[in-house]
């Protein structure tokens, strides 16, 4: 079995995603819960744009090389770009950013790993001055890579790859980049598409934000398609060479941030311990930290049973597990364990929260 086929059936046990008969992928409950986080980055993501809501539709974007660079003579671009000047006049300058999300049925071709529609694409248009479309073109992409490095349990697998144009392309109007995650030699993803297109006509004209000159902008488009950037993203969690079978998801997007786990030795202090257990998932759960689905905790009788437990939180992408035992009840102590190093940290109840906080701010 080869190392991609294994991590595979690993994201499929844990309820990530899993492989259909015709070589496409479905995102599972705990895949879902990702791409979510993951909107929610790309949402966060240059906050001074216009969000234009959600669409659904076959022609925002698709699989022909030629049809990604003529998205500009396409209604809902016109129907965005009128959505702007009339809903967010302030914003109606370049440069200036508009996003929104798209449901299409139209899927990218990624031939090594494709989720099966619909799928959502996120999509942003920025609009920039046509004398500085290339510097903000390159920019852009050297942007966009880095967003992706940032949450990639190994950034060396992201790289630029330019795009081919189709022939009846105008090469003086538009160019093409693809943001590849590599896996070595058994396949590659495109997570992002980055599109410049030079706009033609005079009903996409705006003013310059600096010299208040009317002019045409260019267009620089990006592309992400979500649930097929999230498998990416969770095969690269999984595809870490290490012997453990953890996923080492970034702590910002994993699904269950913290779990807590329990020692029960002596049956007598097993109500004692369950009430600790709740009261610190109630602390952490109003800190707003993400626990573990059920009831956000789990009593072990054994140090197998809590070794087996702490495996499956790893498997999830569980960055800490906080570690009780009866010794907890008598001086409030407690071990804080890391999925990415596999050791724990001495700390106390009281600061539990605060640490975690901090933790994850950084």
């Amino acid at each position: 079995m080869s190392r991609l086929s294994r991590c595979f059936r690993c994201l499929e046990s844990a309820g990530f995603f899993r492989v259909l008969d015709d070589s496409h992928v479905e995102l599972l409950s705990h895949g879902h819960a990702y791409a979510d986080l993951l909107k929610q980055q790309w949402l966060s993501l240059r906050p001074l744009s216009a969000h234009l809501g959600t669409s659904h539709s076959t022609e925002a974007v698709s699989s022909t090389h030629l049809q990604r660079f003529s998205f500009s003579r396409t209604e809902l671009f016109r129907s965005h770009f009128q959505q702007l000047v009339q809903e967010h006049p302030r914003k109606a300058k370049c440069p200036t950013l508009l996003k929104h999300l798209c449901t299409s049925y139209s899927c990218q071709p990624n031939p090594f790993l494709r989720h099966k529609a619909p799928v959502t694409h996120l999509i942003t248009d920025f609009l920039v001055e046509p004398y500085r479309a290339l510097e903000h073109f390159y920019n852009m992409q050297r942007e966009s890579k880095i967003w992706w490095m940032r949450y990639s349990s190994n950034p060396s697998r992201y790289r630029i790859v330019p795009h081919e144009l189709p022939e009846e392309a105008d090469a003086k109007d538009c160019q093409g980049i693809d943001i590849i995650s590599s896996y070595g030699k058994e396949g590659r993803v495109a997570v992002e598409q980055l599109s410049l297109v030079m706009l033609h006509g005079d009903d996409f004209r705006l003013p310059d934000a600096r010299t208040d000159q009317s002019l045409l902008p260019a267009v620089i488009r990006s592309v992400i398609e979500l649930e097929t950037a999230t498998c990416a993203l969770l095969l690269d969690g999984c595809d870490h060479g290490r012997e453990t079978q953890s996923l080492l998801l970034n702590r910002v997007l994993a699904p269950y941030q913290c779990g807590i786990a329990c020692l029960e030795v002596d049956p007598a202090q097993a109500g004692d311990l369950r009430d600790l257990c709740l009261h610190i998932k109630d602390v952490l759960q109003r800190a707003g930290l993400r626990l573990c689905q059920g009831v956000g905790y789990a009593l072990t009788k054994d140090a197998s049973q809590l070794t087996e437990h702490v495996d499956e939180s790893d498997m999830l992408g569980v960055p800490y597990t906080l570690l009780l035992s009866e010794q907890t009840l008598q001086n409030g102590l407690l071990q804080l364990r890391s999925r990415d190093t596999r050791l724990a940290e001495t700390i106390h109840i009281s600061d539990v929260p605060d640490y975690l906080l901090n933790i994850f701010k950084h």
